[in-house]
Protein backbone atom coordinates (compact mmCIF):
# COMPACT_ATOMS: atom_id res chain seq x y z
CA UNK A 1 0.00 0.00 0.00
CA UNK A 2 1.48 3.62 -1.25
CA UNK A 3 1.67 6.24 1.44
CA UNK A 4 1.90 9.94 0.77
CA UNK A 5 4.09 10.63 4.13
CA UNK A 6 5.22 13.49 3.12
CA UNK A 7 0.98 14.49 3.39
CA UNK A 8 0.99 12.85 6.88
CA UNK A 9 4.19 14.49 8.23
CA UNK A 10 2.67 18.40 6.85
CA UNK A 11 -0.63 17.34 8.72
CA UNK A 12 0.59 16.14 11.72
CA UNK A 13 3.26 19.33 12.05
CA UNK A 14 0.20 21.36 11.65
CA UNK A 15 -2.24 19.57 13.75
CA UNK A 16 0.38 18.91 16.93
CA UNK A 17 1.51 23.01 16.89
CA UNK A 18 -2.36 23.57 17.79
CA UNK A 19 -2.49 25.09 21.28
CA UNK A 20 -4.52 23.15 23.79
CA UNK A 21 -7.53 24.95 24.73
CA UNK A 22 -8.10 26.23 28.42
CA UNK A 23 -12.06 25.52 27.93
CA UNK A 24 -14.41 24.14 24.53
CA UNK A 25 -17.65 23.33 23.97
CA UNK A 26 -19.22 20.00 24.33
CA UNK A 27 -17.56 17.82 22.05
CA UNK A 28 -19.65 16.99 18.64
CA UNK A 29 -19.59 13.18 18.74
CA UNK A 30 -20.33 12.25 15.04
CA UNK A 31 -20.24 8.73 13.46
CA UNK A 32 -17.57 7.37 10.99
CA UNK A 33 -18.74 5.99 7.98
CA UNK A 34 -17.93 2.62 10.05
CA UNK A 35 -20.51 3.15 12.28
CA UNK A 36 -17.70 4.25 15.21
CA UNK A 37 -17.36 7.59 16.69
CA UNK A 38 -15.36 9.58 15.10
CA UNK A 39 -14.57 11.79 11.95
CA UNK A 40 -14.93 10.17 8.15
CA UNK A 41 -12.01 6.96 7.76
CA UNK A 42 -10.56 7.62 11.21
CA UNK A 43 -12.12 6.61 15.03
CA UNK A 44 -11.69 9.65 17.59
CA UNK A 45 -11.03 8.56 21.39
CA UNK A 46 -14.85 9.56 22.24
CA UNK A 47 -17.66 7.69 22.98
CA UNK A 48 -20.90 8.48 21.75
CA UNK A 49 -22.63 9.34 25.08
CA UNK A 50 -19.67 9.90 27.09
CA UNK A 51 -20.23 11.81 30.06
CA UNK A 52 -23.92 12.05 29.29
CA UNK A 53 -25.78 8.65 28.79
CA UNK A 54 -25.38 5.08 30.41
CA UNK A 55 -26.96 3.99 27.42
CA UNK A 56 -27.52 5.34 24.24
CA UNK A 57 -28.27 4.63 20.61
CA UNK A 58 -26.98 6.58 17.36
CA UNK A 59 -28.76 5.96 14.26
CA UNK A 60 -27.17 7.25 10.80
CA UNK A 61 -27.09 6.75 7.57
CA UNK A 62 -24.35 7.81 4.56
CA UNK A 63 -24.28 7.65 0.85
CA UNK A 64 -21.43 7.55 -0.97
CA UNK A 65 -21.27 8.81 -4.37
CA UNK A 66 -19.22 8.48 -7.57
CA UNK A 67 -18.81 7.55 -10.81
CA UNK A 68 -19.14 4.20 -10.64
CA UNK A 69 -22.53 4.62 -8.41
CA UNK A 70 -23.99 4.73 -5.35
CA UNK A 71 -23.13 3.16 -2.02
CA UNK A 72 -25.85 3.00 1.17
CA UNK A 73 -24.08 2.81 4.73
CA UNK A 74 -26.77 2.66 7.24
CA UNK A 75 -25.18 2.29 10.78
CA UNK A 76 -26.02 1.69 14.56
CA UNK A 77 -23.86 2.48 17.54
CA UNK A 78 -24.52 1.85 20.99
CA UNK A 79 -23.08 3.37 24.18
CA UNK A 80 -22.41 1.71 27.45
CA UNK A 81 -21.65 2.91 30.93
CA UNK A 82 -20.19 6.20 29.23
CA UNK A 83 -17.09 3.88 28.37
CA UNK A 84 -17.99 1.00 26.46
CA UNK A 85 -19.61 1.15 22.25
CA UNK A 86 -20.18 -1.18 20.17
CA UNK A 87 -21.14 -0.40 16.25
CA UNK A 88 -22.39 -2.01 13.49
CA UNK A 89 -22.41 -0.65 9.93
CA UNK A 90 -23.54 -2.41 6.55
CA UNK A 91 -21.97 -1.42 3.41
CA UNK A 92 -24.16 -1.84 0.61
CA UNK A 93 -22.15 -1.53 -2.82
CA UNK A 94 -23.71 -1.78 -6.31
CA UNK A 95 -22.97 -5.48 -7.54
CA UNK A 96 -19.55 -5.94 -9.43
CA UNK A 97 -19.74 -7.62 -12.82
CA UNK A 98 -16.32 -9.42 -14.31
CA UNK A 99 -15.54 -12.02 -16.93
CA UNK A 100 -13.63 -15.13 -16.84
CA UNK A 101 -12.85 -18.10 -19.02
CA UNK A 102 -14.05 -21.63 -18.62
CA UNK A 103 -13.13 -24.51 -20.56
CA UNK A 104 -12.32 -21.96 -23.63
CA UNK A 105 -15.29 -19.79 -23.00
CA UNK A 106 -15.51 -16.04 -21.78
CA UNK A 107 -18.17 -15.82 -19.41
CA UNK A 108 -19.75 -13.05 -16.83
CA UNK A 109 -20.81 -12.91 -13.37
CA UNK A 110 -22.48 -10.65 -11.25
CA UNK A 111 -20.68 -10.09 -7.76
CA UNK A 112 -22.29 -8.97 -5.25
CA UNK A 113 -20.26 -6.18 -3.15
CA UNK A 114 -21.52 -5.96 0.51
CA UNK A 115 -19.42 -5.86 3.29
CA UNK A 116 -21.17 -6.05 7.26
CA UNK A 117 -18.72 -4.27 9.42
CA UNK A 118 -18.39 -4.35 13.46
CA UNK A 119 -16.47 -2.20 15.77
CA UNK A 120 -15.97 -2.55 19.67
CA UNK A 121 -14.15 0.69 21.37
CA UNK A 122 -13.20 1.17 25.24
CA UNK A 123 -12.22 4.31 26.42
CA UNK A 124 -9.78 4.64 29.16
CA UNK A 125 -9.95 6.78 32.38
CA UNK A 126 -7.93 9.64 31.26
CA UNK A 127 -10.05 12.51 31.15
CA UNK A 128 -12.48 11.25 33.73
CA UNK A 129 -11.96 13.63 36.49
CA UNK A 130 -10.30 16.65 33.98
CA UNK A 131 -12.10 17.03 30.80
CA UNK A 132 -9.34 18.89 29.28
CA UNK A 133 -7.12 15.78 29.39
CA UNK A 134 -7.00 13.72 26.26
CA UNK A 135 -9.99 10.93 25.96
CA UNK A 136 -8.11 7.77 24.44
CA UNK A 137 -9.73 4.92 23.15
CA UNK A 138 -8.45 0.80 22.15
CA UNK A 139 -10.76 -0.44 19.74
CA UNK A 140 -11.09 -3.13 17.37
CA UNK A 141 -13.16 -3.30 13.65
CA UNK A 142 -14.44 -6.93 12.31
CA UNK A 143 -15.20 -6.68 8.63
CA UNK A 144 -17.04 -9.07 6.63
CA UNK A 145 -16.03 -8.54 2.83
CA UNK A 146 -18.17 -9.14 0.35
CA UNK A 147 -19.82 -11.69 2.38
CA UNK A 148 -23.22 -11.75 1.14
CA UNK A 149 -20.97 -13.12 -2.11
CA UNK A 150 -21.48 -17.33 -1.55
CA UNK A 151 -21.00 -18.21 -5.10
CA UNK A 152 -17.55 -19.85 -6.35
CA UNK A 153 -15.87 -17.76 -7.96
CA UNK A 154 -13.71 -18.29 -11.20
CA UNK A 155 -10.45 -17.58 -9.64
CA UNK A 156 -8.92 -16.80 -6.25
CA UNK A 157 -12.25 -16.73 -4.23
CA UNK A 158 -10.04 -15.71 -1.18
CA UNK A 159 -9.63 -12.45 -2.91
CA UNK A 160 -13.23 -11.69 -3.08
CA UNK A 161 -15.15 -13.24 0.33
CA UNK A 162 -12.65 -12.55 3.52
CA UNK A 163 -12.42 -11.55 6.88
CA UNK A 164 -10.64 -8.47 8.70
CA UNK A 165 -9.47 -7.67 11.93
CA UNK A 166 -8.24 -4.14 12.50
CA UNK A 167 -7.04 -3.07 16.10
CA UNK A 168 -6.41 0.35 17.01
CA UNK A 169 -5.31 2.83 19.65
CA UNK A 170 -7.33 6.35 19.69
CA UNK A 171 -6.33 9.55 21.05
CA UNK A 172 -8.31 13.46 21.10
CA UNK A 173 -7.58 16.46 22.51
CA UNK A 174 -8.62 19.54 22.52
CA UNK A 175 -6.92 22.66 21.13
CA UNK A 176 -7.99 26.85 19.35
CA UNK A 177 -7.07 27.41 15.68
CA UNK A 178 -7.05 31.09 15.17
CA UNK A 179 -8.96 31.37 18.02
CA UNK A 180 -11.51 28.84 16.99
CA UNK A 181 -11.95 25.47 19.24
CA UNK A 182 -10.89 22.23 17.67
CA UNK A 183 -10.40 18.83 18.76
CA UNK A 184 -7.38 16.92 17.03
CA UNK A 185 -7.71 13.03 16.25
CA UNK A 186 -4.37 10.51 15.73
CA UNK A 187 -4.85 6.94 15.38
CA UNK A 188 -2.53 4.20 15.10
CA UNK A 189 -3.19 0.64 14.63
CA UNK A 190 -2.90 -2.51 12.61
CA UNK A 191 -5.17 -4.78 9.98
CA UNK A 192 -5.03 -8.27 9.93
CA UNK A 193 -6.41 -10.76 7.40
CA UNK A 194 -8.02 -13.80 8.51
CA UNK A 195 -7.21 -15.79 5.64
CA UNK A 196 -4.27 -14.53 4.25
CA UNK A 197 -0.57 -13.77 4.48
CA UNK A 198 -0.57 -10.33 6.33
CA UNK A 199 2.69 -7.54 6.20
CA UNK A 200 4.15 -4.88 8.52
CA UNK A 201 2.12 -2.19 7.23
CA UNK A 202 1.14 0.15 10.22
CA UNK A 203 -2.29 2.02 9.94
CA UNK A 204 -1.94 5.39 11.06
CA UNK A 205 -4.49 8.80 10.82
CA UNK A 206 -4.65 11.93 11.91
CA UNK A 207 -7.96 14.80 11.55
CA UNK A 208 -9.29 17.63 13.42
CA UNK A 209 -12.95 18.81 14.10
CA UNK A 210 -13.14 22.88 14.16
CA UNK A 211 -15.86 24.68 15.02
CA UNK A 212 -15.90 27.25 12.27
CA UNK A 213 -16.20 30.70 13.13
CA UNK A 214 -18.49 30.36 16.42
CA UNK A 215 -19.13 34.27 16.80
CA UNK A 216 -21.34 33.74 13.50
CA UNK A 217 -22.42 30.04 13.86
CA UNK A 218 -22.33 29.43 17.34
CA UNK A 219 -21.25 25.61 17.48
CA UNK A 220 -23.41 24.51 14.76
CA UNK A 221 -21.02 24.42 11.93
CA UNK A 222 -17.75 21.75 11.87
CA UNK A 223 -14.99 21.72 9.44
CA UNK A 224 -13.74 18.01 9.44
CA UNK A 225 -10.72 16.69 8.01
CA UNK A 226 -8.94 13.48 8.46
CA UNK A 227 -6.06 11.89 6.37
CA UNK A 228 -4.85 7.94 6.77
CA UNK A 229 -3.67 5.14 5.08
CA UNK A 230 -6.89 3.23 5.56
CA UNK A 231 -10.68 4.04 5.06
CA UNK A 232 -13.54 3.12 6.94
CA UNK A 233 -13.27 -0.38 5.53
CA UNK A 234 -10.64 -2.56 4.15
CA UNK A 235 -12.47 -2.54 0.55
CA UNK A 236 -14.47 0.64 0.77
CA UNK A 237 -16.23 2.10 -1.80
CA UNK A 238 -15.60 2.34 -4.96
CA UNK A 239 -13.99 -0.63 -5.35
CA UNK A 240 -13.72 -3.59 -8.05
CA UNK A 241 -14.61 -6.27 -5.58
CA UNK A 242 -11.67 -7.96 -5.20
CA UNK A 243 -9.11 -7.08 -2.10
CA UNK A 244 -6.68 -4.82 -2.96
CA UNK A 245 -8.93 -2.57 -5.30
CA UNK A 246 -10.27 -0.19 -2.88
CA UNK A 247 -8.89 3.38 -2.13
CA UNK A 248 -7.30 2.04 0.91
CA UNK A 249 -4.77 0.27 -1.35
CA UNK A 250 -3.41 3.78 -2.89
CA UNK A 251 -2.05 6.70 -1.83
CA UNK A 252 -3.95 6.91 1.21
CA UNK A 253 -6.83 8.97 1.89
CA UNK A 254 -8.15 12.59 2.67
CA UNK A 255 -11.57 13.08 3.11
CA UNK A 256 -13.13 17.01 4.49
CA UNK A 257 -16.14 18.10 4.89
CA UNK A 258 -18.82 20.11 6.75
CA UNK A 259 -20.59 18.60 10.11
CA UNK A 260 -23.91 20.38 11.02
CA UNK A 261 -24.81 20.12 14.74
CA UNK A 262 -28.26 20.69 14.33
CA UNK A 263 -28.80 19.44 18.24
CA UNK A 264 -27.92 23.45 18.83
CA UNK A 265 -31.54 23.97 18.71
CA UNK A 266 -33.19 24.36 21.60
CA UNK A 267 -35.84 21.67 20.70
CA UNK A 268 -33.51 19.15 19.84
CA UNK A 269 -30.88 19.79 22.50
CA UNK A 270 -31.63 16.49 24.38
CA UNK A 271 -30.44 14.63 21.21
CA UNK A 272 -27.71 13.87 18.71
CA UNK A 273 -28.67 14.79 15.38
CA UNK A 274 -25.70 15.53 13.03
CA UNK A 275 -26.04 16.09 9.09
CA UNK A 276 -22.77 15.33 7.13
CA UNK A 277 -21.55 16.82 3.44
CA UNK A 278 -17.86 15.23 2.85
CA UNK A 279 -15.47 15.03 -0.46
CA UNK A 280 -13.59 11.72 -0.29
CA UNK A 281 -10.37 11.02 -1.28
CA UNK A 282 -9.52 13.98 -2.88
CA UNK A 283 -6.27 13.67 -4.03
CA UNK A 284 -6.98 10.77 -6.28
CA UNK A 285 -8.78 11.20 -9.61
CA UNK A 286 -10.08 7.68 -9.61
CA UNK A 287 -11.47 7.44 -6.32
CA UNK A 288 -13.17 10.69 -5.28
CA UNK A 289 -16.49 10.29 -4.05
CA UNK A 290 -19.40 12.89 -2.37
CA UNK A 291 -21.38 11.47 0.89
CA UNK A 292 -24.37 13.13 2.81
CA UNK A 293 -25.32 11.14 5.57
CA UNK A 294 -27.14 12.12 8.63
CA UNK A 295 -27.21 10.62 12.27
CA UNK A 296 -29.79 10.94 15.30
CA UNK A 297 -29.20 9.94 18.92
CA UNK A 298 -31.07 9.23 21.87
CA UNK A 299 -29.96 9.10 25.63
CA UNK A 300 -31.54 6.04 27.16
CA UNK A 301 -30.65 6.07 30.50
Amino acid sequence: MKKTVFCVLLLAVFLVSMPKAEAQTQSLKGISLNGSTGLYSIPSGRIGWERSSDLGLDFGYHAIINGDGTAHVPTATISLFKWVEISTAFDIQPDDDYRYWDENVSKKRTAKNDDLLFGFKVQLPTNTKNPSNPAVALGTNIQLINFTDNDNHAYAPENFVYTVFQFYAAATYAGTFFTMPAETTVVVGKTLYADAENNSDIDFGMGFDLILLPDVFQSFVHWIIDFANFDYSDNSWPNKLARGSGPPWYRGILNTGIRLDLANIPALSKFKFVVDVVFNDLFDDDNRSFTVGAVFGIPIL
